[in-house]
């Protein structure tokens, strides 16, 4: 006997009761079921040409999850630790870009939006960082590069550490050209000293904005 003959099992999402939940969908209510390894039912769905089970719990089976307080220690608003901070979310955001595009081709969709979305709003954290820094003339225009079919990047310098950001082809006008470049790496080839947590709080105190009303779902950052 399956275990899908055990226990109630639905036939695609739809027709899962509001009750029912995965660890996923428990975790975004602060729940975690009181045993992992018994699921209270199954929801049976198609992807592709594939037919995939996965457990659900009841919530009356489950049980809150306790929140955890992270220290998050403060720094300086120097250029070398804006620079460091903006480094470390910036690869940060280009493994959520590589995340997507594997989970894509798996099939794995709710994975691939859930990357997209943390990929952009690093991005626009970046973005905000960068503006504010040019405004203050902080970053050095060192050239551009081009990517793909037309797509022009911006090579800019703060500190020790370079960042690309995406221009449109007249503002490269009088730029030095610094050739073409394939899919920058999201491994870092930098050695660093501030948790993600630190990298992020450091810039949203730098631009007094904070990350989550930065996202926009429209961005140039397709690629890179």
């Amino acid at each position: 006997m399956s275990k899908v003959d055990t226990l109630p099992t639905f036939i695609r999402w739809v027709n899962v009761p509001e009750e029912y939940k995965t660890k996923t969908q428990l975790k975004q209510l602060k729940l975690k079921p009181v045993n992992v390894d018994k699921p209270d039912a199954y929801v049976k769905t198609q992807i592709g040409t594939k037919w995939v089970i996965y457990n659900l719990y009841h919530i009356n089976n489950c049980i809150k999850v306790k929140s955890r307080v992270t220290q998050i220690r403060t720094f300086e608003l120097t250029d070398e630790n804006i620079a460091e901070a903006l480094y470390i979310i910036n690869k940060s955001a280009k493994k959520s870009r590589d995340t997507k595009q594997k989970k894509y081709y798996e099939g794995k969709y709710s994975v691939v939006n859930r990357s997209k979305t943390r990929q952009m709003k690093l991005y626009a954290l970046k973005d905000e960082v960068i503006s504010k820094l040019r405004s203050e003339n902080k970053m050095e225009v060192l050239g551009y590069h081009v990517q793909g079919y037309e797509n022009y990047l911006l090579l800019l310098k703060l500190a020790d550490y370079t960042f690309h950001t995406p221009v449109n082809k007249l503002d490269t006008k009088g730029l030095e050209f610094l050739g073409e470049i394939d899919l920058i790496p999201a491994e870092k080839t930098k050695k660093t000293t501030l948790k993600f947590s630190e990298a992020v709080k450091l810039l949203e105190t730098y631009i007094g904005k904070s990350i989550n009303d930065l996202y926009k779902k429209e961005s140039p950052y397709e690629l890179f």
